[in-house]
């Protein structure tokens, strides 16, 4: 009987049946089919053992990656504590003057928008809106050393475009170390009207039925060691200021469509006889309602000089 054809019977042939030559062929076959079985074994049993060495040293991966990244959420939680307790308390002075509403809110944990309140060397005081490009710790930490940067230099000088130059020279060569740049719109208060450098930032006055956006000419913070220049504009007894970063005018909806610098203006000067809170409500919402997701931090400052 040919072997492979024994081999592929369905039904085994009987002991007599077969040649002397095909029993020891099926003999052979048989014991090359049990070392077979036992090389496949023994690699199977060797291959689950190095799944089980692996597997083992992936759990003990995890919850090393559980314990460091418990050690960061820590880090990252107190970093957020101090980042919010770097933001201003209210000036008294300008508790007096002002009516005013905040609205401010980190992408991530902690973030590079910034804002803060100043007392200028003559006694008055100061509205500083930034934005350190990038989010996270990095533009956070940039943050704090901003805020120093302008702390220290209050003491030395009053003009806002000397202030703003002073810590652009001061802080030049760091902010370029370690590839940040930042938006400024740095506004001084004084009796009847407002003076201001507006470096990358967005601002908005409203006197009645004019609105006056502020001139952006100037450059961001650690982009070039250049002048800035300063503007003065009145501020009367209830003009409205409104000052803030691209992060709101910039967020795009489902269809890829910009909120707009022009959709926030209109939404202002519809709603612009109503209280700063409810106009910065107003605002939100309706940005809210807009925008897809959240894509960068938001600062939106709106204040009224009190009659």
């Amino acid at each position: 009987m040919d072997f492979e054809k024994l081999l592929a019977a369905k039904i085994p042939p009987k002991k007599d049946e077969l040649s002397e030559q095909d029993f020891t062929n099926l003999c052979m076959r048989f014991k090359g089919l049990l070392k077979e079985r036992e090389r496949d074994k023994a690699f199977w049993a060797a291959t689950n053992e190095n799944l089980k060495i692996a597997y083992e040293r992936l759990d003990e991966k995890d919850k090393e990656l559980e314990r460091v990244y418990g050690i960061i959420q820590e880090d990252l939680e107190v970093a957020e504590k101090i980042q919010q307790g770097l933001l201003p308390d209210l000036i008294a002075q300008m508790g007096k003057e002002l009516e005013l509403a905040v609205f401010h809110k980190q992408l991530l944990q902690v973030g590079g928008d910034y804002y803060d309140y100043f007392k200028t060397k003559e006694g008055r005081y100061a509205i500083g809106v930034f934005d350190i490009s990038g989010h996270g710790v990095s533009a956070a930490l940039v943050m704090a050393y901003l805020k120093a940067q302008f702390m220290l230099v209050m003491e030395r000088f009053e003009s806002p475009k000397d202030i703003v130059e002073s810590v652009n020279g001061t802080s030049f060569d760091f902010l370029r170390s370690v590839k940040k740049y930042a938006t400024v719109n740095y506004v001084a208060f004084h009796e009847n009207c407002i003076r201001y450098v507006c470096g990358g930032g967005f601002g908005l006055l409203l006197q009645g039925k004019k609105t006056t956006t502020f001139t952006k000419r100037d450059h961001f913070l650690g982009l070039r060691k250049k002048s800035f220049h300063e503007y003065e504009l009145p501020f009367s007894e209830k003009d409205l200021l409104v000052l803030y970063t691209d992060g709101m005018v910039e967020a795009q909806n489902k269809k890829g469509e910009d909120y707009s610098v022009a959709r926030l203006k209109r939404l202002i000067i519809e709603n612009a006889k109503k209280s700063v809170n409810d106009i910065l409500k107003i605002c939100i919402d309706d940005y809210t309602k807009f925008r897809k997701n959240d894509s960068d931090d938001v600062t939106l400052l709106i204040m009224r000089k009190k009659a």
